[in-house]
């Protein structure tokens, strides 16, 4: 039951039903009534939660909990990761009462100011919302989930987009050959088979990742077709494999290589990411990326006359 007193001037309203003692002063006896028996029938609901609770949690707290439990469930890409692994350095000593529109908006504003962009700071907020949703509906914390909205609302307000613009650079074929060639003339100097890869993912529309993730044990010679596991999707980030043809040249690029361990293509997508605009950079093709051999794929693909689903079926999307 409540204890309804006055005490200097105001009223205080106190309650002792099962939980901590937890009391709140009033201007009104009436006001402090009507608190009472709200927080009453919260409690009776098992809908109460003590904001108290919240000084000795700190954010970084939630990510590691949060990493344990439910990256254990659903294992996080090295994206996710690397952002929780931000947002801990930056917030880790937050106490979660702390961790309100006032501090997320100064946290948006240091990253800005550290140069990150509107779509990376969208995806920190993404996380952070995530991480609270999650802290209130499974773990029953009350942490300010509005303050995620509020930073959002902040960033649409100063004019920063946290949407990604989709790139629209398409190589021309005389480029691509250039690049080839180029790879072609570093002869044995150049180990990694870089001709091949680079046709191999216009040819497939495969990203990086799955290109070198390829294995011959899941090769199937007869219907030249090849299993690419754990494809990147939207919800599945685990057990999510794809069986898809080998279009055009792409057959033949694979029978070529040398059956030297397991994968297909045994380089590392850091080598890649390295020499491929290093060669951009020498021969003076400027706004390219690998990513965009990709989008050259898919856009060939349709030009050849795929439909949407083989298209989606063949590149993932």
């Amino acid at each position: 039951m409540a204890s309804i007193r006055k005490r200097e001037g105001s009223w205080v309203a106190e309650i002792r039903t099962g939980h901590k003692s937890v009391s709140k002063s009033f201007p009104t006896k009436s006001l402090a009534s009507e608190w009472a028996r709200k927080v009453e029938s919260e409690m009776d609901a098992s809908l109460y939660r003590d904001n108290r609770s919240l000084n000795s949690i700190t954010f970084g707290d939630l990510i590691d909990r949060y990493t344990e439990e439910i990256g254990a469930i659903r294992p996080f890409g090295k994206n996710k990761a690397a952002a929780l692994k931000t947002l801990k350095a930056a917030l880790g000593s937050v106490p979660l009462s702390g961790l309100n529109t006032d501090r997320l908006g100064k946290y948006v504003d240091q990253r800005r100011a550290g140069g990150a962009g509107g779509v990376t700071v969208g995806i920190d907020l993404t996380y952070t919302g995530g991480i609270l949703k999650t802290a209130s509906a499974i773990w029953k914390m009350p942490a300010d989930q509005m303050a995620v909205s509020d930073a959002r609302a902040r960033l649409a307000h100063l004019g920063v987009s946290t949407k990604s613009r989709e790139r629209t650079r398409r190589p021309t074929t005389a480029k691509i050959d250039k690049l080839c060639e180029h790879f072609h003339a570093k002869g044995s100097r150049q180990r990694v088979p870089m001709p091949n890869i680079i046709i191999f993912a216009v040819a497939t529309a495969m990203r990086l990742g799955e290109i070198i993730g390829l294995k011959w044990a899941d090769l199937n010679q007869q219907d030249r077709t090849i299993i690419i596991r754990n494809r990147k999707h939207p919800t599945e980030k685990v057990g999510n494999d794809q069986e898809v043809p080998l279009l055009g040249e792409a057959w033949e690029i694979v029978r070529r290589q040398p059956e030297k361990g397991d994968r297909i293509f045994p380089v590392t997508e850091g080598t890649v990411s390295t020499i491929f605009p290093r060669a951009c950079q020498v021969l003076g093709i400027e706004d390219l990326k690998f990513h965009d051999l990709r989008h050259e794929g898919v856009s060939r693909l349709f030009e050849q006359g795929y439909t949407i689903e083989q298209v989606a079926l063949v590149s993932g999307h």
